[in-house]
């Protein structure tokens, strides 16, 4: 029983972390390409996929220490 509940914790937290990462991705895309649109420029997912990780890296290099 107690095996159940711990694997269903991981899958549940496992699924509420991919759920994160694509809302993030979808929400950075879009204004992405809201930039790309108001400047008149091309939009490529390559590039705004490129532009998230980017942020994602840096973000994790220079995490605020706010909670200690």
């Amino acid at each position: 029983m107690n095996n159940k509940k711990t694997l269903s914790v991981i899958i549940l937290t496992i699924v509420l972390l991919l759920i994160s990462c694509i809302l993030s991705l979808v929400v950075t895309c879009g204004i992405i390409k809201l930039i790309t649109i108001c400047f008149g420029l091309k939009f490529k997912w390559s590039v705004a996929i490129g532009i998230w990780l980017i942020m994602c890296l840096l973000s994790a290099i220079f995490k605020s220490g706010y909670g200690k």
